[in-house]
């Protein structure tokens, strides 16, 4: 058996993390105790494009799910493990036994040492294998003996909840919070005199153990100049519009219900939470548990902590942070993923966000949805009729809009309905009969510092159904996965945006977006372990 090692830092846990017999202390100024230790041979993978992402299932039977979308090699710095937490937990999943070690280098296989007297009174048992890489505080307490000298035992239900919106430890370049993708067990050797030094390691699993960051990224192209786009009256055509000349610039965008947690560790379920399964496949008849799922349950019945739950709620428009998406042209590209689904260049790196999941079909409603809410100007351009243009460029009056299309002031609107029967019925229920302007089928638009402003909302799909957006949508269809990459991309605007930002469950998002979902791996590598 032939390995390199090339890590300078071997930590044992235990009381008060003492050294391995053998090793240096690791704190200069503390006396750590000298402890026996067993080592474990523990080689990990990222996925290498056999591995999943909802919008396409394959076989489950390998602990994952497929994707015809291709594959997202990841950024080194999204890459890089620094710490490495081996537990080993009973088949009841308590905690036994733990290891940590900190790495240099660049490789994916690990000699971790565990204190043998963890490990001694359970010889021959069968055990469950998690690892957790670039652990935070709270997982590292995990190795840590109590005061009454065993290990903290609950650990499957631990949650790790943001410190900010923007920057957080779990998505910190060359530290990202990473953990199994799948259950692993292992059957501990009866005897452990061969596994007492670092050069015969046991090895615990027999396979690389494939580990999945905590957060999704989402990354955004730019389809056209500026963003800005014409109302567009055929699928078939983006270019087809029944109001030549005027157009939407989407100017800035905003995420809404982002996560504020998510589970260290996976899990999966039927529906309404049945069954629920640690590290379980995904497929494409069950649901990814999130750490709010139990509050989904009846969400029709309202959720009293929900602004608690999420950062930017889609009901508090105060609270959002707008991006210019202008500046996005500006981030670090991303035009290296696989595959043959759509466009792969022209994408540049977003944010990085929360796992966020419904647990059944019905309860997939827009306020707990992830999504995003584009800020829109309606704007004149080439070949614009020119009194139309006069008052988009003056930003004075008020606009209206009838069954689709701009008309310009009410005036102006009175005049084009002289040559249309419907819009002239429509206008006099208005001016004659006291008809509310929604009734008779206007969308009115009042001009805020001189621009008529506009929004449009696109709810993150997961697992696309290929149903209508009026539909009930199938398993996971708006979702937010850890581990997957969202690529984003505004292929046309359908209509005229929403006056205000706060839409109802029976409002779309009157435009056309693309999202190819892919699995995020590894960008270099796959280490197999010679055994």
């Amino acid at each position: 058996m032939e390995k390199v090692f090339r890590y300078s830092f071997l930590l044992c846990a235990a009381a008060l993390l003492p050294a391995c017999a053998g090793e240096p202390d690791l704190e200069p100024d503390s006396s750590p105790v000298q402890e026996d230790c067993v080592y474990m041979d523990v080689g990990l993978s990222f996925s290498s494009g056999e591995v999943r992402t909802r919008s396409n299932t394959g076989d489950p039977s390998d602990g994952y799910v497929t994707s015809d979308d291709g594959t997202e090699p990841g950024k080194d710095r999204e890459n890089a493990i620094a710490e490495v937490l081996l537990l080993i937990a009973d088949t009841q999943d308590n905690n036994i036994a733990a290891g940590l070690l900190e790495t240099s280098g660049d490789g994916l296989d690990f000699v971790i040492p565990v204190p043998f007297r963890q490990l001694k009174d359970h010889a021959g048992e069968e055990v469950h294998v998690y690892v957790f890489c670039n652990p935070t505080d709270k997982l590292k307490s995990l190795a840590v003996n109590t005061p009454e000298g065993t290990l903290p035992s609950d650990f499957k239900d631990m949650e790790h909840t943001l410190q900010d919106f923007t920057e957080d430890p779990a998505w910190t370049d060359g530290h990202f919070i990473m953990s199994n993708a799948r259950m692993y067990t292992s059957v501990l050797p009866d005897d452990w005199s061969d596994y007492r030094s670092v050069s015969d390691p046991f090895p615990l699993v027999g396979e690389d153990i494939q580990v999945e960051r905590s957060v999704a990224r989402v990354d955004y192209r730019t389809v056209r100049t500026d963003n800005t786009y014409p109302v567009s009256s055929s699928a078939a055509d983006p270019d087809d519009t029944d109001n030549p000349g005027v157009m939407i610039r989407l100017d800035s965008a905003a995420f809404f219900n982002v996560g504020r947690s998510f589970y260290y560790l996976r899990r999966v379920a039927g529906e309404n939470l049945s069954g629920i399964t640690l590290c379980g496949a995904e497929t494409q008849d069950n649901y990814v548990v999130d750490t709010g799922a139990e509050y989904k349950l009846d969400i029709s019945g309202g959720w009293d902590s929900k602004s608690g739950y999420y950062y930017s709620n889609i009901e508090d428009p105060d609270s959002w942070e707008w991006t210019d998406l202008s500046a996005l042209e500006d981030t670090e590209e991303d035009n290296v993923w696989g595959g043959d689904a759509g466009n792969t260049v022209g994408y540049h790196i977003w944010r990085y966000i929360t796992e966020n999941a419904a647990p059944s079909r019905e309860s997939q409603v827009w306020s707990v949805s992830t999504g995003i809410a584009f800020k829109a100007k309606i704007v004149a351009g080439s070949g614009c009729d020119q009194a139309l243009a006069d008052v988009l460029g003056k930003g004075e009056e008020k606009i209206y809009v009838y069954d689709g299309i701009l008309y310009g002031t009410w005036e102006m609107t009175r005049e084009a309905g002289e040559q249309d029967a419907d819009l002239r019925v429509a206008w006099n229920a208005v001016e004659s009969n006291g008809v509310s302007l929604s009734d008779a089928g206007f969308t009115e638009y009042t001009p805020v510092d001189g621009e008529y402003v506009c929004y449009y909302f696109y709810r993150i799909v997961h697992n696309d159904d290929g149903a209508d957006a009026s539909a009930v949508p199938g398993p996971m269809k708006y979702a937010v996965v850890r581990n997957n990459v969202y690529k984003i991309a505004v292929e046309a605007v359908t209509a005229f945006g929403l006056t205000d930002n706060t839409p109802t469950e029976d409002e779309y998002s009157y435009m056309m977006v693309t999202v190819d979902v892919v699995p995020w791996v590894d960008r270099e590598y796959e280490i197999v372990i010679d055994e």
